[in-house]
């Protein structure tokens, strides 16, 4: 399940933390979110961006197996 987890700083500050998407998915899935609240200071990414969404499925499958 995708989620988006936001935290507001009281000076405004916005951090973005995505759970359950992997590869650059995670970018469209804030996409709308960002431009909403303003320009994007800095961005980093998880090891989860690195992983191709086919390969975790693959994975996730063997396990239940």
């Amino acid at each position: 399940m995708k989620k988006m987890r936001i935290k507001i700083g009281r000076n405004g500050q916005t951090t973005i933390q995505v759970e359950g998407v992997v590869g650059p998915g995670c970018l469209e899935f804030t996409k709308a979110f960002e431009q909403s609240i303003g320009d994007v200071e800095e961005r980093t990414l998880c090891d989860a961006h690195e992983e191709k969404p086919d390969q975790t499925v693959r994975e996730d499958l063997e396990e239940t197996l």
